[in-house]
């Protein structure tokens, strides 16, 4: 029997994920309408409904590209706020725009969206939900992959943290509230068949005074598990009953790299992105000069701002340039003013660079680019290359104008809390090459195929058509001219 792709196995682990939750959500609303129910059965019925709901969650994230074209993958719907929709009545649907750009919302769990049923807890409550200001999809955060970290602090039922490092908090939190506590006021003005016109989160979240945690107040970001406490004669003191799930970056982007076509389309970026580059030494005005441009600063001001990726310092390495500038007064290129080598309409690049655009925008900060002595910005014809005025790889033949250079998923060894400290992006030589003070253009750069180095490594060779070749490990050369 012929194997199934890996796309076709994916689309089937969605449909097995659809028909789970389909079967799941009948069984749910099967209970909630029957009375005389245990607690256990009850909280058989709000772990059911939080799973649905996480798994919707996640699927949503990694087929947003799908489903908006011109966007990146990862972001997440913004919470039913109030219960309607460019102020028309429409439960279940996210609010168009949640707050301002990184500011965490919460809300009800736009099941609708999702392509759920509506969701209930044992208790008969339906679903709220909690969303990190840095994964919402409107207004969208600045920089959207793997390393994008949330906003939300997860707690235990005793008040010790759930996730380590401080710069891994949760991305969404998903709640199931249980029965109202005193003060909750959980009164439907407008009978409805869903979950009535009461948003006020207070009333149905629950406040922690003991441990200092509400789950009401998403501008404190944390949330805490259910539980009860007792004072030293067993009588209840304090409850919470809010059940909870979270997300983190690791589920949705562990997903993510599942299929196949991400990880490809990673590596068209970076394909596109050397080419851009080298498409600009066909176009200076000297003919026989291929001159380069500089690369951008390693430390930026803002990681977010194409403009910040500029030539000014007249580097041999860095990160990748959006203004070049600098580099056009010295070769007199044809590009055009402001100067900008990647914008979006792909003007100074190959076609097709309008539509890889909103990947680089989203990835630029995983994008890295050293070039050689004998292809710096200049204007005169660009010589021959030899080993004391071009790149290697691998110590193969030193005829590589620039290498351009993608730094793929964080490794155990690398925290990424800096971007700034190339170590926690690249691998090996190139982590040593990369924005070394020392760096003149005629380093040894590198390729290998090992579990602790996962750099993808685009070599610009000096022929006349400055022809891009993908680094090869199995290869010899690597960069094969």
């Amino acid at each position: 029997m012929k194997k199934l792709s890996k796309q076709q196995g994916f689309a089937l682990f969605l449909l097995v994920i659809l028909l789970a939750t389909a079967a799941a959500t009948v069984t749910v609303k099967a209970i909630n309408h029957r009375s005389g129910y245990t607690q256990i059965a009850r909280d058989q019925i709000t772990v059911a409904a939080l799973a649905q709901a996480k798994d919707a969650l996640i699927g949503y994230a990694i087929t947003y590209g799908d489903t908006h074209p011109g966007n990146v993958y990862g972001f997440l719907p913004c919470p039913d706020i109030d219960g309607t929709n460019f102020n028309k009545p429409a439960q279940g649907v996210p609010d168009p725009i949640c707050g301002t750009q990184n500011v965490s919302q919460i809300g009800r769990l736009p099941w609708r969206t999702l392509d759920l049923s509506l969701l209930r807890s044992g208790d008969g409550e339906c679903l709220w939900y909690a969303v990190s200001g840095t994964y919402k999809n409107s207004p969208k955060t600045g920089l959207m992959n793997w390393d994008t970290n949330g906003q939300l602090r997860v707690y235990a039922s005793d008040g010790t943290t759930l996730l380590t490092p401080a710069d891994n908090q949760a991305v969404a939190v998903i709640f199931a509230p249980g029965t109202a506590s005193p003060g909750q006021n959980r009164t439907i003005v407008t009978n409805t068949s869903t979950c009535g016109d009461n948003y006020t989160v207070s009333n149905y979240l629950d406040n922690d005074t003991v441990h200092h945690i509400n789950n009401a107040d998403i501008a404190a970001g944390k949330f805490i598990q259910s539980h009860e406490d007792r004072d030293a004669n067993g009588n209840i003191i304090l409850t919470v009953n809010d059940r909870m799930v979270f997300i983190t970056k690791q589920d949705i982007w562990n997903a993510m790299q599942k299929r196949k076509n991400f990880l490809t389309t990673l590596d068209s970026m970076t394909l596109q992105t050397a080419q851009c580059i080298a498409n600009y030494g066909l176009k200076n005005a000297l003919s026989g000069n291929h001159s380069l441009p500089w690369p951008a600063q390693i430390a930026l001001s803002d990681y977010t701002e194409n403009t910040q990726y500029n030539d000014h310092d007249e580097l041999f390495s860095g990160r990748v340039p959006y203004k070049v500038n600098t580099s056009q007064g010295l070769t007199h290129n044809s590009i055009n003013y402001p100067y900008y080598l990647l914008q979006a309409d792909g003007a100074n690049c190959l076609s097709g660079w309008a539509a890889i655009y909103p990947w680089w925008d989203n990835w630029k900060d995983h994008l890295f680019y050293a070039i050689s002595q004998r292809f710096k910005p200049d204007n005169a014809v660009t010589g021959a290359c030899d080993s004391d005025h071009c790149l290697s790889v691998n110590g193969n033949p030193s005829n590589n104008a620039a290498v351009v250079i993608f730094a793929g998923s964080k490794l155990s060894n690398q925290t990424r809390a800096n971007k700034s400290v190339v170590a926690d992006y690249l691998e090996g030589r190139n982590a040593t090459n990369i924005g070394s003070s020392h760096s003149n253009g005629n380093e040894n750069y590198q390729v290998d195929a090992s579990a602790t180095f996962n750099d993808i490594v685009y070599c610009i060779k000096d022929d006349q058509y400055l022809t891009v070749v993908k680094g090869n490990p199995l290869a010899t050369p690597v960069c094969p001219p």
